[in-house]
């Protein structure tokens, strides 16, 4: 069980992991403004991609972090919804809250969806429906971000293939492939190792590097590491591809494949783990083969 109270006392850590959640489900996410409570609304696009046509909802997002207390939110923490809705030209309302909502909230949520006149829907996630959302291969790696203490450790999810993964260990995702063996749990110490030796590196402020998938040929014994570097926009890069691997390479049964990428840390879309650095790379990864440079 998630321990949300290891969350930031001001709110802050709870808006960002909202925003994280809902833009690995696909969303679009913006920040609003600051709200009356002091605290960052955010606005989501929901996209229905009918065959016929195209439309999109717009939602107004409020987090309410109670953890610390344990208390219910009331009706007296919550603005006049459907004002606020009106506002930002939104047609449905989530309150996302680390605790949960008390029995007058759940009541004016319902009452708002159920009335014809104001056209807002208005649901509410609490501490058990964030956790459920989290407890996935693609949104782990985020509560494992943002509870470093009770997310901690391995999370192994099996795929179609009886020889691949994917994982999330600390505050990384990433796949894992064997090349004929339908179990990774032997060398998962390895893996743990490399990320701490990656992890290692010195490199200037806002520049890191991010596993993305182990390739284990159970055959040769050897492993071929995908790895990212990724920049900030503007900034220049502290080498190119081939001078990473050539840091790293050393071991007879370690092979690496870079890649170096800019990011947009302000980006609304921005996400260090974005399904674009995998799922073109998938046919790479699972054949242990090098992605195009």
């Amino acid at each position: 069980m998630l321990d949300f109270t290891e969350l930031s006392e001001n709110g802050l850590d709870l808006e960002q992991l909202t925003r994280e959640l809902l833009f690995s489900l696909g969303l679009k996410v913006y920040w609003s403004g600051v709200g009356p409570d002091g605290g960052k609304d955010l606005l989501c696009i929901e996209e229905d991609n009918s065959l016929f046509v195209k439309s999109s909802k717009r939602w107004l997002v409020q987090c309410k972090h109670k953890a610390k207390s344990g208390a219910s939110v009331g009706v007296g923490d919550l603005d006049d919804i459907v004002t606020s809705c009106a506002q930002f030209n939104c047609e449905g309302y989530l309150l996302v809250t680390s605790t949960q909502p008390s029995s007058k909230v759940v009541e004016r949520l319902e009452a708002l969806t159920n009335n014809d006149a104001v056209n807002v829907l208005a649901t509410c996630w609490d501490s058990v429906e964030i956790e459920r959302k989290l407890r996935t291969p693609n949104q782990w790696h985020i509560a494992q971000h943002f509870f470093p203490k009770s997310a901690s450790g391995w999370q192994i999810f099996a795929s179609e293939r009886l020889n691949h993964w994917t994982a999330n260990f600390k505050g990384y995702y990433f796949h894992i492939t064997n090349r004929i063996g339908s179990s990774c749990t032997m060398y998962l110490d390895q893996i743990e190792a490399k990320i701490n030796e990656l992890e290692s590196l010195k490199l200037p402020e806002d520049h890191f590097l991010r596993l993305r998938s182990v390739y284990y040929n159970d055959k040769g014994g050897t492993f071929m590491w995908y790895v990212d570097y990724l920049h900030p926009h503007g900034s220049k890069p502290v080498g190119d591809a081939e001078a990473f691997e050539a840091h790293f390479e050393g071991e007879w049964c370690d092979s690496f494949d870079f890649k170096v990428r800019t990011y947009s840390e302000h980006s609304d879309h921005y996400d260090k783990d974005h399904y674009d650095f995998y799922d073109r790379y998938m046919g790479q990864f699972i054949m242990g083969m090098y992605r195009p440079r």
